[in-house]
C-alpha cells in the first residue's frame, strides 16, 4: 500500500513519538515486485521505489504532520537524490495544479525542505553522490559496511571509505563515517 495512504499516520506519530528513525530499505517496493530484486535490471534501477515512496511521503504533507519523523533510504545509494530533489521542487512548483490539485505546504516550504529536514541516506559505495553531497546536504548522509553481507566493503572498507571521502573535509568525513548516524539514532 503506498505511503500517502492515512492508515499509516499511527505509524508516523508513534515512531515520531517515539524518536524512532524509520527505513525504506532496497525492498521497499510497495505495488509489489514486478521483477527479481536480485536481476541486474532491478539492482540498477533500485532507487525507483524509494523515490516513489519518498515522494509519496513528503507530497501527502507527512513531514508537515509529524515534523520530528525522521525517515531514510538504505542500500540505494545517494547520486538518485539531486536529481530527485530538482524534481520534488520542480513538480511542486511548476505543476502543483496537474498533479498536486493545489496542495500548498505550510510557510512556503518547498519538498526538499522536508527532505533536507526529515529524510536521511545511506550508501556504501558511491563517489559521484559524494561529489553532489552539498546538494543532498551533508547531514543527511550516512555510510554503512552492510557487513556482514556478500556485497559488504569488508574487509577493505576503511580503504574505500578514504577514497570515496578524499575531497571531503575533516568535519564532513567525520559526520559521513558516523556522526549523522550518531546523532539519528541518538547513538553514544
Amino acid at each position: 500500500r503506498e505511503y500517502k495512504l492515512p492508515e499509516y499516520n499511527l505509524l508516523w506519530a508513534t515512531a515520531q513519538d517515539l524518536q524512532i528513525p524509520l527505513t525504506l530499505h532496497i525492498a521497499t517496493n510497495r505495488p509489489g515486485l514486478s521483477m527479481d530484486k536480485f536481476s541486474p535490471s532491478s539492482m540498477t534501477n533500485s532507487d525507483h521505489w524509494v523515490r516513489m515512496a519518498l515522494a509519496d511521503i513528503i507530497f501527502s504533507g507527512v513531514f508537515e504532520r509529524y515534523p520530528k519523523l525522521q525517515v531514510g533510504s538504505v542500500e540505494q545509494d545517494l547520486a538518485w537524490a539531486p536529481f530527485f530533489l530538482n524534481r520534488i521542487d520542480y513538480t511542486y512548483t511548476q505543476r502543483a495544479q496537474e498533479f498536486l490539485q493545489g496542495y500548498r505546504f505550510n510557510d512556503g516550504a518547498l519538498p526538499s525542505d522536508f527532505f533536507h529536514s526529515n529524510c536521511f541516506v545511506g550508501f556504501q559505495e558511491d563517489a559521484l553522490g559524494i561529489r553532489d553531497r552539498h546538494i543532498i546536504g551533508v547531514d543527511n548522509l550516512q555510510w554503512g559496511s552492510d557487513y556482514p553481507h556478500q556485497e559488504s566493503t569488508f574487509p577493505k572498507s576503511r580503504q574505500i571509505l578514504e577514497e570515496i571521502l578524499a575531497d571531503c573535509t575533516e568535519e564532513e568525513k567525520a559526520k559521513i563515517a558516523g556522526g549523522n548516524a550518531a546523532r539519528i539514532y541518538d547513538l553514544d
